[in-house]
């Protein structure tokens, strides 16, 4: 009878600290600059900076998103490689994207004039943490200016 109680404690302990992990909160595009510029499909580079919510630190796994403009699909955002985030702290994601010069044309007069635009990107995560691995929903909107001049020097 003894046994059954400890084992009963001990799976409840066990469940219990392994809390659902939080979706990360999005705290901005950090940098963005022309890795490769054609006429057909070119390629940007960014980093994403988030905060991860949870009391534990996660490892992420995979990441697979949307990526849209003023509401029009713009690109999709993946990243395959293992990444170690802390607990309860900031930390930036690279983003390599690839983009048809027709996607970048229709934002043309935007970028040109150096308009805000909304940028959306929906998508999902998956998360470790020890043995257990989650999907976790990507959602954030965020309005950026996309200065052409700064992007093609690298500096923005």
């Amino acid at each position: 009878m003894n046994y059954l109680k400890y084992s009963l404690f001990s799976l409840i302990i066990i469940f219990s600290s392994c809390a659902s992990p939080k979706a990360f909160v999005f705290k901005g595009m950090k940098s963005i600059n022309v890795e490769k510029a054609s006429f057909g499909k070119n390629t940007f580079k960014a980093n994403f900076e988030y905060t991860n919510p949870n009391h534990f630190a996660l490892t992420l796994q995979k990441l697979d998103c949307e990526v849209f403009i003023n509401d029009q699909p713009f690109t999709k955002y993946h990243l395959d490689s293992a990444y170690y985030i802390p607990a309860n702290t900031d930390f930036q994601l690279p983003a390599r994207m690839e983009v048809e010069l027709a996607s970048i044309m229709k934002h043309s007069v935007d970028i040109l004039f150096n308009k805000p635009m909304k940028i959306t990107v929906k998508g999902d995560a998956t998360l470790t943490k020890g043995f257990f691995t989650k999907k976790v929903p990507i959602s954030f909107t965020t309005e950026q200016r996309l200065n052409l001049k700064e992007i093609l020097r690298g500096t923005n």
